[in-house]
């Protein structure tokens, strides 16, 4: 039986092994691809193809060599191994054409040709589809983000070409469908493609495009019911009258008839949510800053749109939340109104009765002023709630930053005591309603106690995350868009120098405290 077992393990292979990515110049020459990096790259993810934990069944000395052109993103997918598994009955080897042919499109294989149209990627004067959002140096190298309107044919192709890596980089991420333009033109009109490119002098390659991807973004609008809060935060007619002045006509011309609009409805400008669907940065850009950039640059476009109400994140994994965070706090650092905020030094006794509520608007601030703020922002209300809490406890010495000094409460000494007392009240108010339901299932005793359990965990996920933001405003500060000079860059083939390795700072920054198992989750 040991034999057998060992027999068959021959023909198993790792999907996420098997799998060699590059990406290789976009020269018209034939001969083998000049790849750009010295080493291959390895998909995080292969789950959506191969469903039995990841292990590609049926060959011996696999390799799926699956290089993209740099600029277009052009697959061609290479398959070899050493020997092909026999079968027994009804288990074959996997044809793996068959099973990667969902995910890359067909002149990704051998033998077939590409039918595809649009601009010549072999040509020295090849630029990326739609608008140039953003030029940054880093490590002494050029980059450039670009956006474009799924509307554009040649974004729509990029995307075809290299919607593997959301599967490949993005936990849960699918192949999205992308139907024709003249089915459903609102389909495609409201998803966006945001792109960033290393750009390369090719001092010795004057023919070809000097444009390589380091990582790429979607995010598409959501309508949002036109409520009058909605109307007023985007600056849109309100349909709403006001009560204390004259009706006035609409302006939009009727057909009596039909009394249908005559004036086409636009869906694009219309209230809208902007969420941020896929997000990823190819692991040899990785821990460099990049999706800071990427991340700042769409926040950036999406916050100048009049029409956008909020911008949301499709289903952030923890390395995502935390950069968001970061990049959130240190754009809010920007605005006077919120740099302001401060806690109170004292409250009356009265409003801090056990049968008074939480003085919300006396701890942490006005709750219409900070509404007018989160708007202006664009920023979701529980993001922006955890965006104020960190920098009220930002405002607070470290050394008072301590249970243990709170004995006397509100009665401190010490006003910085006092002051750490306030914000507890207020977030442990924020986590208690934030997860009302699971804390309504258990005893009142015990519901006090997992609150303030659950305090500290997010309070010291506060200080972490609050360390990091120093660091890269610290970053920022050096030489401008060069700060990040501490993180490692890729080890390219030819065209840049390979760099040290320098210890990356936050190995541990996508790992986020959870509450013990088999109690509520509160964050």
């Amino acid at each position: 039986m040991e034999e057998i077992t060992t027999d068959f393990e021959k023909w198993l292979t790792p999907a996420n092994d098997a799998f060699n990515l590059n990406l290789v110049r976009p020269t018209s020459e034939a001969g083998d691809p000049q790849r750009i990096f010295e080493e291959p790259f390895h998909p995080e993810f292969t789950l959506d193809m191969f469903p039995q934990e990841e292990m590609i069944i049926g060959y011996s000395d696999l390799e799926l060599n699956l290089d993209f052109r740099a600029n277009d993103l052009k697959p061609s997918l290479q398959i070899s191994y050493g020997e092909k598994w026999k079968g027994v009955g009804e288990l074959k080897p996997m044809d793996l054409n068959e099973v990667l042919k969902k995910f890359l499109p067909p002149y990704a294989f051998e033998g077939v040709e590409d039918d595809s149209t649009g601009p010549d990627a072999t040509d020295s004067s090849w630029k990326p589809p739609g608008k140039h959002m953003k030029s940054y140096a880093l490590h002494g190298r050029q980059f450039e983000i670009w956006s474009a309107s799924f509307s554009d044919p040649v974004a729509r192709d990029i995307f075809r070409r290299m919607q593997i890596f959301i599967p490949f980089f993005v936990d849960g991420g699918s192949v999205q469908q992308l139907d024709d333009e003249s089915e459903d033109a609102w389909q495609i009109h409201r998803w966006t493609l945001f792109l960033t490119y290393e750009v390369t002098p090719l001092k010795k390659m004057p023919g070809v495009s000097p444009y390589t991807l380091v990582g790429f973004a979607t995010s598409y609008k959501h309508w949002i019911y036109p409520t009058k809060e909605v109307m007023e935060a985007t600056q849109t007619k309100s349909f709403f009258p006001d009560p204390e002045k004259p009706p006035v006509p609409l302006q939009s011309a009727i057909d009596p008839q039909t009394s249908e609009y005559l004036e086409p409805y636009d869906q694009l400008s219309g209230p809208s949510r902007e969420c941020i669907s896929q997000f990823a940065i190819l692991p040899p850009y990785q821990k460099q800053s990049h999706g800071s950039h990427l991340y700042d640059t769409m926040f950036a476009a999406f916050v100048a749109l009049p029409n956008i109400y909020e911008i949301t994140v499709e289903m952030p994994n923890q390395a995502f939340d935390d950069m968001r965070d970061w990049c959130d706090l240190l754009y809010l650092r920007k605005i006077p109104e919120f740099t302001a905020l401060t806690l109170p030094t004292a409250i009356e006794s009265k409003e801090l009765a056990k049968d008074a509520p939480i003085p919300k608007d006396k701890i942490i601030g006005s709750e219409k002023a900070l509404t007018a703020l989160r708007h202006k922002c664009k920023i979701t209300t529980r993001q922006f709630q955890r965006l104020v809490e960190m920098q009220l406890l930002s405002t607070i010495p470290v050394g008072n930053r301590s249970v243990s000094r709170l004995t006397r409460k509100e009665k401190s000494k010490d006003e910085n005591d006092r002051r750490f007392y306030f914000w507890r009240l207020a977030q442990k108010q924020r986590l208690y309603l934030h997860n009302f339901d699971s804390l309504m299932q258990i005893e009142a005793d015990e519901r006090i106690e997992r609150v303030a359990e659950t305090a500290n965990i997010v309070q010291a996920d506060w200080e972490r995350l609050l360390e990091g933001a120093k660091r890269r405003a610290e970053w920022r500060a050096q030489d401008g868009d060069s700060a990040s000079a501490g993180l490692r860059g890729p080890k390219r083939r030819r065209v840049v120098e390979s760099e040290e390795d320098d210890e990356d700072e936050d190995e541990d920054a996508d790992e986020r405290e959870t509450v013990a198992a088999k109690r509520p989750k509160v964050s």
